[in-house]
């Protein structure tokens, strides 16, 4: 082989392998693509003892153009959405049928597909009437995709301050990205907690409830026990009389 044709060959490899390199590195670059736009899935409610509670309420939104109202939001489907139709902020308000316990609210965006369409600083209100909303959490969202999730820690409700008690509920998006004006959202859920969720058993860490309430309640008992003897004490030192709902119970 001549030095004419060894080069040659030696410049072609070279080439191969620079091929090879840069094939590798853009599969490498769709897989991390890929990864990174997979939004993340939605909460099995079962899981944490939660039920979805969307069916107690009644939805509306401020505006929206035809074809993409309420019945878009609420479908699983997420290639629908709600799309708005006036001026900002845009408006969903739900009203419940009773009062309610909310664990965990859920939204879905999709920067990808919406961009100028998509919310970056939403607010949400509750109260027992629309005219009486208070503000109880802000988000301000940077390319979202996926379902989101509305911060509820501290909001003040039983049995661990984490629990929205709320008779209505309203979302508002004061803005969205590359300052569009109309939004989309294409889902929203809303969770209680399930009284008839049977909760998985730890054998190690277990606490008995009815066992720990009946204790708390004789203490209770135990307490105005004492303080009824007390009371009778002083009544005949002092000839105070006792009022009937305070006396013992008497078969006549």
């Amino acid at each position: 082989m001549s030095h004419g044709q060894y080069d040659a060959e030696e410049v072609s490899l070279g080439e191969n392998e620079n091929v090879d390199e840069n094939a590798e590195d853009n599969c490498d670059d769709q897989v991390e693509e890929e990864q990174e736009e997979e939004p993340l899935p939605i909460i099995d409610p079962a899981v944490f003892g939660l039920k979805e509670i969307s069916n107690l309420g009644k939805f509306t939104v401020s505006s929206h153009k035809p074809g993409n109202g309420v019945e878009q939001l609420r479908s699983d489907d997420l290639t629908s959405y709600w799309q708005s139709d006036g001026p900002q902020p845009h408006k969903l308000t739900i009203y419940f049928v009773k009062r309610v316990g909310i664990r965990d609210i859920r939204f879905y965006v999709d920067y990808n597909e919406d961009e100028s369409y998509t919310p970056t600083k939403i607010i949400f209100k509750s109260g027992t009437s629309e005219n009486n909303l208070i503000q109880f959490a802000a988000m301000n969202m940077e390319s979202p995709v996926g379902w989101q999730q509305v911060p509820l820690a501290g909001v003040g409700g039983e049995p661990d301050g984490n629990t929205l008690v709320s008779w209505v509920l309203q979302m508002q998006i004061l803005e969205n990205h590359q300052n569009g004006k109309d939004t989309h959202l294409r889902g929203i859920k809303i969770y209680a907690f399930d009284a008839d969720a049977v909760q998985p058993s730890e054998p190690d860490n277990t606490v008995n409830t009815d066992s720990l309430a009946e204790r708390q309640a004789a203490a209770r008992l135990d307490d105005i026990a004492q303080i009824l003897a007390a009371a009778r004490l002083e009544s005949s030192e002092t000839g105070f009389s006792l009022p009937d709902f305070m006396r013992d119970a008497e078969i006549r």
